[in-house]
This record gives structure tokens, sequence and C-alpha cells, in this order.
């Protein structure tokens, strides 16, 4: 089969308009409908004789304005991760069904001592049909290195094995291959280190590749190639290159540029979108989809949380974080935003709400909760007050009589985020806060964050995925949030907290002892390492966790095959990702 981009060089614009066919209202392309140039349906066979039609998957990003989006995933601002997944193969999934890891870009990993030792597939490729080597994959995790990279906890170096398919990493010492194994399988890791393009950062400073943004000479080894954007959409190709693609068979993946939940929702409603990757809807939304439109809950360890700018002269100091998780009525929030999605944090930890029981033990009923399920103002107003600050007109103020509050960023078009934000705000300004709401699009809510240009806001609290229900993850995440090149200034080094036991004080170094855990192999040591650091993070709040959620993916199967409810290959994320390369989200011919 020739490829798309191919018949574009050799026809020009009207052999292209040829070659898109007849895409229809519906969201899902059917055949061109000309019989004369094809046997039945106008699919055409690949070389393996796997059915291919020229049909258009149509999904979405809200990530922000195509045009201005890019797909460097070490660049985060601005990086539309939605369009990257489908661009880069995945190391590894998690598949939440089955609880079980499946290799994906990897032929096999093995762990031994303080080797780890990845092969990658023979039949990887680039799109270009290169293939992708053991120097591209050392490109890529020397990068990694610079941006301070979850991997580099435990890795030592990086380099090629017995041949240029094999990448040995070494590591410092004996390692837990868990953690490994979930450093490398998260799903926003993919094999992206296309030499010719990234080779030039390797001898530049961090910010060099944080800040450059691929929108040239893009070349993936995904499902999918890029083909153009527009403030419209993103538009992909099949990738013929790509190793599994007989089991892609559609040619044309189109990502709809719909900014909020609502245009998401209206979009599956009108049969516009064939696939959304993430969106929640209240069931009041659901209960009016078409009967087409099939719901897949995945767990998230994810969710809505505040993030504190820890440079900022008020909410900079601990007792004024600690008055806030105070006020917070978590429960609350949790039930305006989406009572059947989402669940509030018992305490406030760092480790994701379902999990926190079963890593602190007994020790659980030591931790501050700071009222779940109450507005605890008593004892939010003492804090203040030892802060320095006094109420007057029924608003705290500070010794200059300056209210205590400002902008409180929120991400605009989250629906739920939305109603969040509305519930926190509408409680810290009843105790006497002064906040005012600062709703941003994509590429300006990270981007004051990445800036710092910001005293509060709404963040996620947990780096998501699988990875999240270790402790590790998230308690580390908290303190570094490379999402946002750890924008929110929380300080490295020693903090003094008062000591577990309920006397005296007790001084650590979070970040250090945490990332002890990724070489630590004794389950004892991990565990009171990670009640230390957990009680440090209930203690000092680097972030503050108010609801976990369960994430919701959507799949239509009005023009489209898709798998079955039992299906296992529904549990990795995301099945708008997962499954057109597993043949398992195929076209249903006329």
């Amino acid at each position: 089969m020739i490829s798309r981009r191919r018949f574009v060089e050799l026809t020009g614009v009207s052999g292209a308009a040829a070659l898109a066919g007849c895409s229809g209202g519906g969201g899902a392309g059917t055949s061109s409908g000309d019989e004369s140039e094809s046997e039945d349906d106008g699919s055409t066979s690949t070389e393996g004789g796997s059915s291919v039609s020229d049909a258009t998957l149509v999904g979405a990003t809200n990530n922000g304005v195509p045009t201005n989006m890019h797909v460097n995933p070490m660049g985060t601002q601005n990086y539309d991760w939605i369009a990257g997944n489908h661009l880069f193969e995945r190391f590894a999934a998690y598949n939440f069904e089955t609880q079980e890891f499946e290799l994906a870009g990897l032929e096999s990993w093995s762990f031994e001592g303080e080797t780890v030792t990845l092969t990658i597939r023979d039949d990887l490729t680039w799109d270009t049909g290169d293939d992708v080597t053991a120097g591209d994959v050392i490109t890529q995790f020397r990068l990694m290195k610079k941006t301070n990279a979850t991997l580099w906890d435990f890795a030592e170096s990086v380099e090629q094995g017995e041949d240029d398919k094999t990448v040995v990493i070494s590591l410092e010492r004996p390692s837990n291959p868990e953690i490994i194994k979930h450093t490398l399988a998260n799903g926003d890791l993919r094999i992206h280190g296309y030499q010719p393009v990234f080779n030039e950062f390797l001898d530049k400073e961090a910010s060099a590749i944080q800040q450059f943004q691929w929108e040239e000479d893009i070349h993936g080894n995904g499902p999918f190639s890029y083909e153009s954007k527009s403030d419209q959409a993103w538009t992909l190709s099949r990738n013929e290159e790509f190793h599994s693609a007989d089991n892609v068979t559609f040619t044309e993946y189109q990502l709809l540029n719909r900014q909020d939940n609502t245009a998401l929702q209206q979009g599956l409603m009108g049969r516009e979108l064939d696939v959304v990757t993430s969106l929640f809807a209240p069931p009041k939304i659901v209960a009016n989809f078409p009967d087409s439109v099939e719901e897949i809950p995945l767990p998230a360890k994810w969710g809505y949380g505040i993030m504190f700018n820890h440079d900022d002269p008020v909410f900079g100091k601990r007792k004024v974080r600690q008055a806030v998780a105070h006020v917070i009525n978590r429960q609350q929030v949790a039930e305006n935003a989406g009572p059947r999605t989402k669940d509030p944090a018992p305490k406030i930890t760092g480790i994701a709400p379902s999990d926190q029981e079963s890593w602190l033990g007994d020790a659980y009923g030591d931790f501050e909760g700071y009222g779940m399920d109450a507005t605890q103002s008593e004892k939010a107003a003492s804090l203040l007050r030892e802060a320095g600050y006094s109420k007057s007109g029924g608003t705290w103020k500070d010794e200059n009589g300056d209210t205590i509050g400002g902008s409180y960023v929120t991400p605009a078009g989250w629906t739920d985020w939305t109603t969040a934000t509305n519930t926190v705000v509408d409680q810290l300004n009843s105790f006497g806060f002064d906040f005012e709401i600062k709703s941003l699009p994509g590429g300006d809510y990270f981007g004051s964050y990445i800036e710092s240009n910001f005293t509060m806001g709404a963040f996620y609290w947990l780096p998501g995925g699988a990875r999240s229900s270790f402790p590790y993850f998230p308690l580390r995440w908290q303190m570094r949030i490379p999402d946002v090149d750890g924008g929110h200034n929380f300080p490295s080094g020693e903090h003094t907290v008062p000591a577990m036991d309920g006397s005296g004080e007790m001084t650590l170094n979070p970040l250090e002892e945490i990332q002890t855990v990724a070489t630590t192999q004794d389950e004892g040591e991990v565990s009171e390492t990670v009640k230390r650091v957990a009680w440090h993070h209930n203690q000092n709040i680097p972030v503050l966790g108010l609801v976990g959620k369960l994430d919701q993916s959507w799949l239509t199967d009005g023009n489209w095959n898709v798998p079955s409810e039992d299906d296992p290959a529904r549990g990795v994320k995301w099945p708008s990702h997962w499954l057109p390369k597993q043949g398992k989200l195929t076209p249903k011919n006329e």
C-alpha cells in the first residue's frame, strides 16, 4: 500500500482530496464509494494481507490550539501529549485489568544485580524506515538526566550493549525492579529520541531541550505519522513502517481542537467524535449520550489538589498552608465535583487516597487529617494568628492591612475542576481569605506555573497511572513537579517538622530520603522511609492533595468495531491510543 504522504508527493493536492474519500458527518470514515477503483468497499491490502480502509478516526485534543503546540515530550510547556502518544511508541504499558506489564517497543527487559538490559524490538523503526537504535534511546536517556527524570534516581550510566538494539543501564546499586518497570511503563514516557533532531542538545543546558518545540522534521515510530496541523486539528496518517502496521486498518486519525469538557461532551452527543481519550462526564450527561457511546472507567491515581508558590511571602509559610488545609472540606469538594468519580483524600500525606492506610499501617491515626469532611475554622484561625496575621472586617490581613489571597489559578474548560475550584474558593473566602478565580487556557495555565507566576492554584497532586500506587513516585513528584519544571519552588535540602512520636522535632531531607527507596530492596526499610517522608508532607504540605478520581475514557461503536467489555485490552491507558495498534479498534465497512 502506498503511504499517504508519498501519495500526496506524487499527485499533489487533488490527489490528497481523492485519497481523503468520504469521511461522513458521523466521525468515522467510510469507503470512498467509487467501486470502480476497488474490488469491493474501497479498502486496500497490506503486504501482510490485512485490509486497510480509507477511513478517518476522529478524536480530540483539549491541550491547546494545535498550531501553538508541539511534540517534544521534554518541553512540557505547550506539549500536546495526546498527539505525541500516537506518534511515539512506548517502552511498555501497565494493564489495570490484568495488573501486568505488557512490552511494546521493547522485545525484552531483564534485571540482574546492578544491570538493567533493554532489548529494542528488531522491527521498531522510525517512519523514515530507519531502525530505532540503542543510540536513539541513549540520547533520550542522557537528555532525561539533564531534566532530573525519575530514571536517574537509580541509574548511574547508560551505554549500548552487544548490538545496536540493546541498551544497558548501570545502576548505582541493586534496585527494586518494580520501580524500574513502572518508570519505563509510565504512559508519558515514549521512545522519541530521534538522533538527527535531539543529538544537538546533548552538549547544551537543560533549558535548551525544555524550550525546544518540535514542530518541523517530526518523525515518530508509533502507529501514526505526523501529517499536518491547523488551528482546527492535528492530522495523523497511518504509519506503514510501524511494527504492527497490519493491525491499523484505517488511513487517518484526526484530533480536533476542543478546548473544554463541554465541547468534548457535545462531540460525543452529536456523534462528531469517535473516541475521547479522557473526559469527565457526570451521570446526567452520560445518560444523554447515544447508545453507541461506551465509557471505559480506569483507575486514575490522579486528582484535584492545590499548588502553592513556596517563594510567596504568605503561602510560602508552613502555618498558612496548614491553615488552608484546615479550611477546605475535601468531602464537599468531591461531592460537588462528581461523587461517582471522585474520592476525598482521608489524610494529607502525599499518598493516593486508597493506598494510605495500607502504607502507613499503625501510624495512620497519628497523621493530621485537617478535617476531611469539615471546615476547621478555629484551628485555621489559630495558625494564621501564629503566622502574624489578624482578622478585620471579616477578612484576614497582614501587618500592612493588605488582605491575604490573590488570584487562584485554574484551568479553563475542565468542567469538574471548575466546580472544584468554585467550591474551594468559596470555602476560603467564607473563612476570610480574599481570592479571585483566574481561569486560563491550557498553555497559559501550565506556563503560569512553569514561570512561577502564581500565588496559589489548582493542580493535580499525583503524577497519575499505576506508578502512583507506589508512594515513591508521588512523594518524590510533589517536591520536584517536573511537569512544570519545579515552578512551585519547593526548597530542597533539610526540613524540620514535629517528630512523629509527638515530642520534639525531626529533621530530614525528604527528597534524598525518598530517592533511597529506588535502591532499597528491604521492604521494612522502604516502609519506614515512606512513613517518614509522608509525615513530612503531612506537616509541611509541598502540595495539598484534596481528591482522587476515576478516569473516564470513551469509545463509540456506531461506525467502529470496539472490543467487548471483558476484553483485557481495554485496561491499558489510554484505549484510544492502545487499541488501534492492537487491531481492536477498526472501521465498520459499508
